[in-house]
C-alpha cells in the first residue's frame, strides 16, 4: 500500500481521546440543504465558484499531463531554459535562435510577445469558429512540446498536484507517454502491414517485442525516470516541511497513453510496454489511447486496436502473479464535421463508444460525446444498459467538450448517462491549455447542466469509486454511497476512530482510505457551510 496512505489510514485508527466520535451526518441535513439554498441563491459566477472551490472534489480521472500544466509556468521554465520561439508561428524549440526565432526569454518583458505566445499555447488564443478551436487545440501541443524536456517532469507534476490540491482533491490520474514512442518505433520491425490480425500472431508479437534488446533497457529507464519525478515533485512542493503545498494532499497515478495517429503495430507495441511498466511500477496503473479520434490512422486501425486491447487483457488476466492493468479509452470524441464526409467517414460515430466496451472491454470512457449517435448494433439503449451492467463509467469533460466538440446544456448526453444508471465523473482533460480547474467543471455542472448538491456530491464520490486504485471500496454496493462496507457495519466514514474491523479495511485498501478521507472533508465543509455561505453573502 503507498506509505502516504498507509499512514493516514493509521492515524485515522488511533485518534483516541483527541476528538472523540463524530456522530454520523443524515443522508439530507440543514447543512446540506443550506448549500442547495445557496447554490440556487447566488446570482454571481464568481460566489458560486467561491463556494464549489472549497467543496472536496476527489479525484480527477481524466488529465492529461502535458496539458494540464498552468501555461504561465511553461513560458517560465522555458525562458530559464533558454528556449527559442518562432515570431509568427509561435513554436517552441530547443536553442541556439536561428533566424525568424527569438528567445523566449523575451516574452518575460515583452508584453506583446508573452500574450501572443500564451495564445498560441493555449484556449485563449483560439479562433471563434468551432473547428477553428477544434484545430487550435490539437496544434497547441506541438508549439509548446520543446519546453517538456525529461528535467522538467518534476515540476509538471508538482504544478498539476499543486492546482488540484487548492481546489481541494485528494487524488488524480494522469496520462504520459513513458518513453513509449521509442517501443511504438520497433514494432515496425515485427510487424508488417499485410500481417494477420488475430490473438495467435498478436501474443507471439508480444513475446518479440518484450525481446527487443532495446525494450527492457526503455522500461527500467522509465521505472527509475518516474521515482525521480515523484521524488522531486514532493520536493518541490514542500512535503513534510512545515510549510507544504495543498498539492502534498493530493495522490498521483499515472495511465500510459498509446498514440492513435501512428498505425496499429505501433499502438500495439505501446500498450505491450505499458502492461509491462505497470508489472514493476505500482504507480502506473492502466493504459489509455490519445491525439484526434478523427485522425486517419485512428479511424482505418479502431478496430484492430479495440480487439488488440482485448487479446493483452485476456493475457494479463489468465497469467498468474501479474497486476491488474486496467482500461481507460477516449471514444465518442467525435462530431459530423471532423469525419470524412463520405458514408464510411460518418459511420465512425455509430460504433467508437460501443466498441470501446464490447471489444476491448474498457472500464472507463473518455468524453463518449457522440453518445446518441452510437446506433450501431443493437442501438443507444443497449449501449447503455450495458455500460450500466458493467459498470463502465464516463469521463465527463464539460468544458473541453463546449469548446472542441459544442457539445453543451442539452446538446450533451451526461444527463442520458446518469438517467441510465451509468456512472459519471467530472474531469479537466487538458486544465492548462483550456485555463481551467476541476472547480470550473462543477461550476459548469450547475449553470449549464442544472445539478443539484446532491448529483454533485454523488460525482465526486464516484471520482474515487471509479478510480484505478488497488483495494476494496468503502462503500457495500457499487455506486450507492449510503451503505459502507461490511467490514465497517458498525462505523460511518465520519467516524474518527473506526472499528478494528474497519480500520483493517482501511490500512489494506489504498481506495477505501482515499474514500474515508474524502467523506470528512464532506463533513468538515458542510458543518462550515453556514459560516462560508455567510461570508460569501456578505460579499453580494
Amino acid at each position: 500500500m503507498n506509505k502516504t496512505l498507509l499512514v493516514s489510514a493509521i492515524l485515522l485508527t488511533t485518534m483516541i481521546g483527541q476528538a472523540g466520535v463524530v456522530e454520523a451526518k443524515p443522508r439530507w441535513d440543514n447543512s446540506q440543504q443550506a448549500i442547495q439554498d445557496a447554490i440556487n441563491s447566488f446570482k454571481s459566477d464568481l460566489l458560486l465558484r467561491a463556494l464549489l472551490k472549497e467543496m472536496p472534489k476527489g479525484g480527477d480521472l481524466h488529465s492529461h499531463l502535458s496539458g494540464a500544466i498552468t501555461m504561465e509556468r511553461l513560458i517560465e521554465w522555458g525562458a530559464a531554459d533558454g528556449v527559442c520561439v518562432s515570431t509568427t508561428t509561435y513554436v517552441a524549440s530547443p536553442p541556439p535562435c536561428v533566424a525568424g526565432q527569438t528567445a523566449l526569454s523575451n516574452a518575460l518583458t515583452d508584453t506583446s510577445l508573452y500574450d501572443k505566445v500564451l495564445g498560441a499555447w493555449s484556449m485563449k488564443g483560439a479562433p471563434n469558429t468551432l473547428l477553428g478551436a477544434h484545430q487550435h487545440f490539437f496544434d497547441s501541443f506541438g508549439k509548446f512540446g520543446a519546453v517538456l524536456t525529461d528535467d522538467r517532469t518534476d515540476d509538471s507534476i508538482a504544478d498539476v498536484l499543486s492546482t488540484a490540491g487548492k481546489n481541494n482533491q485528494v487524488y488524480v490520474e494522469l496520462m504520459q507517454g513513458f518513453s513509449s514512442s521509442t517501443i511504438g518505433r520497433i514494432a515496425k520491425n515485427y510487424i508488417l502491414p499485410t500481417d494477420p490480425w488475430d490473438e495467435a500472431y498478436l501474443l507471439k508479437k508480444r513475446k518479440e517485442i518484450i525481446g527487443d534488446p532495446l525494450f527492457n533497457t526503455t522500461l527500467q529507464n522509465a521505472k527509475l525516470s518516474l521515482k525521480k519525478s515523484l521524488d522531486g515533485a514532493h520536493q518541490l512542493l514542500g512535503c513534510g516541511t512545515a510549510n507544504p503545498d495543498p498539492g502534498c494532499n493530493v495522490e498521483p497515478r499515472f495511465l500510459l497513453s498509446a498514440n492513435r495517429t501512428n498505425d496499429r503495430g505501433y499502438v500495439f507495441a505501446q500498450w505491450v510496454y505499458a502492461y509491462e511498466l505497470a508489472q514493476t511500477t505500482p504507480e502506473v496503473l492502466g493504459v489509455n489511447l490519445v491525439s484526434p479520434e478523427e485522425h486517419p490512422n485512428s479511424l482505418l486501425y479502431y478496430n484492430d486496436e479495440m480487439l488488440a486491447l482485448n487479446v493483452l487483457r485476456r493475457f494479463n488476466e489468465k497469467t498468474p502473479k501479474r497486476r491488474p492493468v486496467h482500461i481507460a479509452l477516449h471514444a465518442g470524441e467525435l462530431i459530423p464535421s471532423v469525419l470524412p464526409a463520405t458514408p464510411e467517414g460518418q459511420q465512425h460515430l455509430t460504433y467508437h463508444i460501443t466498441n470501446a466496451v464490447k471489444i476491448a472491454h474498457a472500464e472507463r470512457i473518455g468524453h463518449g460525446s457522440d453518445l446518441l449517435d452510437e446506433v450501431s448494433g443493437a442501438g443507444v439503449g443497449d449501449l447503455l444498459k450495458t455500460m450500466q451492467r458493467q459498470n463502465v463509467a464516463v469521463e465527463v469533460c464539460l468544458t473541453s467538450n463546449a469548446s472542441l466538440l459544442g457539445k453543451q446544456g442539452k446538446t450533451h448526453p451526461v444527463r442520458t448517462y446518469l438517467n441510465y444508471g451509468v456512472p459519471v465523473i467530472l474531469s479537466t482533460d487538458d486544465q492548462g491549455i483550456f485555463r481551467i480547474d476541476i472547480t470550473d467543471e462543477f461550476v459548469r455542472a450547475v449553470t449549464e447542466q442544472g445539478f443539484p448538491y446532491k448529483t454533485l456530491k454523488d460525482l465526486v464520490r464516484a471520482s474515487l469509486e471509479h478510480s484505478f486504485l488497488p483495494g476494496k471500496s468503502l462503500w457495500q454496493q457499487k455506486n450507492r454511497y449510503d451503505k459502507v462496507a461490511a467490514a465497517c457495519k458498525n462505523d460511518m466514514p465520519s467516524t474518527i476512530k473506526p472499528s478494528a474491523s474497519c480500520g483493517k479495511l482501511l490500512a489494506s485498501s489504498e481506495r477505501a482510505a482515499l474514500q474515508w478521507k474524502l467523506e470528512a472533508q464532506f463533513n468538515e465543509f458542510e458543518d462550515n457551510a453556514v459560516q462560508i455561505i455567510r461570508a460569501l453573502n456578505n460579499q453580494q
